[in-house]
């Protein structure tokens, strides 16, 4: 895993608050990473510490081994952000917008349609953003954010306004990036359905502590499973027999937890005994649900997913 950012031991403070606490984290290059923490928990702070519209009190930040601090000049010919709301000239239409950008960093005025086509907002390209629509606003915010192509994405809620067909369209717009066009891509959001169906990696942070960083599918993973068989009494006995505590659920079904070696030997033991199994399935937990959790004090399904104190 080749990390293109990281953060080493960074802290923030505002005034007597600290906001962000020792933070570190490993962003692996042409991933989608999401940034998940309850309101207030450091997410904004953090990502501007990352493009440098802040310092950080303490700590390193790396993109590409790079010391950000040497990056200063260079750093948004590699970046594209889109942190908080941005800001725009109200009188001036999409396209007036973004080519004013162009010209002062001297780049191609061709790259205002590319990013007003790939956002979906061209049709409205000579239309004042004043009478735009806070869903427009948003993909105008990752247009700018897409200019001259950057290798990587820092995205602070890139959907946030956007009815559920803006949302499925941005979602797959990112991952496309990801995927076909080895973008990095790290986005925050409040959305967690959305995270779970696009991210790779994530962090999750809370009063400016990490709890957890890396694959999301790890976090998920659960090491139970929901069974529906005809012949129920006879291995729900089997299990019991085995030292597995079962559960029993509605409609015939039942539930226990074993890992997946274990779970490889019990469903050879019901095929040799001709059990009829019509239903066999790990039970996957939702982000929802581990984000709810883990920021909980105190929680013990922190130690269960092995996170961070």
């Amino acid at each position: 895993m080749e990390a293109i950012i990281t953060l080493s031991n960074v802290s923030k403070s505002f005034q007597l608050q600290q906001v962000v606490k020792n933070l570190s984290l490993t962003i692996p290059k042409g991933s989608l990473y999401g940034f998940l923490g309850p309101n207030g928990a450091g997410k904004t702070t953090t990502m501007r510490i990352l493009v440098g519209l802040i310092e950080a009190d303490e700590g390193e930040i790396l993109f590409k081994g790079k010391n950000i601090k040497k990056w200063r000049k260079s750093l948004f010919n590699h970046v594209g952000c889109f942190i908080d709301s941005p800001s725009y000239y109200p009188n001036l239409t999409a396209y007036e917008n973004l080519a004013y950008i162009q010209k002062i960093t001297d780049k191609p005025l061709a790259e205002v349609d590319r990013v007003l086509n790939v956002t979906g907002i061209y049709y409205a390209k000579d239309k004042k953003v004043k009478n735009f629509s806070m869903g427009m606003k948003q993909r105008l915010g990752l247009a700018f954010a897409m200019l001259n192509d950057p290798d990587i994405l820092i995205l602070d809620e890139p959907t946030n306004g956007l009815d559920p067909e803006g949302i499925h369209e941005i979602r797959n717009f990112l991952i496309n990036l990801c995927k076909n066009e080895g973008k990095t891509i790290f986005v925050s959001s409040h959305n967690l359905a959305e995270i779970e169906m696009m991210a790779d990696y994530i962090a999750l942070i809370n009063q400016g502590k990490l709890i957890y960083d890396g694959k999301l599918e790890d976090v998920l993973i659960s090491e139970e499973y929901i069974v529906k068989v005809k012949q129920s009494e006879e291995v729900i006995q089997m299990l019991t027999n085995s030292g597995l505590d079962v559960t029993r659920l509605k409609d015939n079904k039942f539930s226990f937890k074993a890992d997946q070696y274990k779970m490889a030997v019990i469903n050879k033991k019901m095929a040799e005994k001709n059990i009829d199994v019509y239903e066999l399935t790990p039970r996957k937990r939702t982000l929802e649900e581990i984000f709810l959790n883990l920021t909980k004090t105190d929680n013990p399904l922190k130690k269960e997913v092995g996170l961070y104190e």
